[in-house]
C-alpha cells in the first residue's frame, strides 16, 4: 500500500471533468519525467482516494517544479524596475507546493501592495 509522508504526499484536485492525482516532494530534483516507482505511487494514491484504476486510465503525466524560497516567499514591488519602466513589477514566488492553496491570499496581498 501507499505510505503517505511529507516527501510522498497524497492529494486529489478536481479540475472540470478530470481529477489530478499527486504527488511527490523531492527537494532539488530536476528530473522532467516520472520513474516507474513514482507512477506506481500515483496509481496507489488514486486507489487510496477511491478511484477504480482498472476503469480510469491516466490522460497525462508530468513532473512539476515547485520552487520554494527560504525562509519565506518573495512578495514585493521591484522598485528598480518599476521606476524605469513606469509599470509596477511585483515579484511573487517561492510558494513551493502551496501555490494552489494560497493563491487567493497572495493575490489579495499583491493588490494591497499595489494600492499603497
Amino acid at each position: 500500500g501507499t505510505s503517505v509522508t511529507p516527501e510522498n504526499p497524497a492529494y486529489i484536485i478536481p479540475r472540470g471533468d478530470v481529477l489530478v492525482v499527486g504527488g511527490a516532494y523531492h527537494e532539488g530534483c530536476t528530473k522532467r519525467t516520472l520513474s516507474d516507482l513514482e507512477r506506481k505511487r500515483l496509481k496507489d494514491n488514486a486507489e487510496l482516494f477511491g478511484i477504480d484504476t482498472e476503469k480510469a486510465d491516466p490522460l497525462h503525466e508530468w513532473a512539476g517544479f515547485r520552487p520554494c524560497r527560504q525562509p519565506t516567499v518573495r512578495l514585493e514591488i521591484d522598485k528598480s524596475l518599476s521606476s524605469t519602466s513606469g509599470l509596477q513589477v511585483v515579484h511573487s514566488y517561492g510558494h513551493g507546493g502551496s501555490g494552489w492553496t494560497t493563491y487567493v491570499g497572495i493575490a489579495k496581498d499583491t493588490m494591497n501592495l499595489l494600492r499603497k
